[in-house]
């Protein structure tokens, strides 16, 4: 059976979704297909307040928030031509300050494919889909980067029209408790224990920069403006 074919045949119980548990096992196994690492499919909702998070599929805790920052500019009306794919390949050949490189190496990966697709009647919801995979470029895999992401992109409309046919009371949004990733909370860990920025750097072995960005991703979650804050906030969270 070609490739492609049996890749969208894994697609076919979105038919008959109906509750969240079943898009996420529709979920699982397309990945699977697909040789994926991980994968994480959140429906991001425009509301006048900005853009909400209404539901979140992971397959591993936390990895979905260190990604976040890959989606933004995806997400943003402005840019980009009616019917153009909003994609970006990310891999551990890049530049290492990228905002993902650092969870790349943690969670294993060699590549993350990250892209927002629109549902078949397009309108204030999108869905916003990444896949990581262990290999670099397409020779690394067995299917070249262009094929993947049309696949990956057909598979997101598909999912996000699935969302949007289940009954409301199976479609609440997804729960506003904050949440850190495993390496803002590393960051901050070390903070709490009156290490600087430097010294956090050489621990974890990457850059002062990237500890930086880290913290100021937690200090946006937790809503405070520096370390003790920060820490303090996280320890009453049961964050840390």
């Amino acid at each position: 059976m070609r490739f492609a074919t049996r890749v969208l045949r894994s697609l076919r119980p979105l038919i008959g979704a109906s509750c969240p548990a079943d898009i996420d096992k529709v979920i699982s196994d397309f990945a699977a297909e697909l040789d994926a690492m991980h994968y994480a499919l959140g429906i991001i909702q425009h509301t006048p307040e900005g853009d909400m998070l209404r539901w979140l599929c992971e397959d591993a805790r936390c990895w979905w928030e260190a990604f976040r920052p890959e989606f933004s500019p995806l997400i943003a009306a402005t840019g980009w031509h009616t019917g153009q794919m909003r994609v970006a390949w990310r891999t551990l050949d890049d530049d290492p300050f990228f905002p993902a490189y650092d969870e790349l190496q943690r969670l294993g990966a060699r590549s993350g494919l990250f892209l927002v697709a629109d549902g078949l009647r397009p309108g204030d919801t999108v869905a916003c889909f990444a896949l990581l995979f262990g290999f670099a470029d397409a020779t690394g895999g067995r299917h070249a980067h262009a094929q993947l992401t049309d696949l990956c992109h057909h598979a997101a409309s598909l999912l996000l029209d699935a969302y949007l046919r289940l009954p409301c009371q199976e479609r609440k949004p997804t729960c506003a408790l904050t949440r850190l990733s495993a390496r803002e909370q590393e960051c901050l860990r070390w903070a709490s224990v009156g290490k600087t920025g430097g010294e956090t750097a050489q621990i974890l072995g990457v850059s002062e920069r990237t500890v930086n960005f880290h913290l100021g991703n937690s200090f946006a979650k937790l809503k405070v403006n520096n370390k003790q804050a920060a820490v303090a906030q996280a320890i009453l969270r049961g964050l840390l």
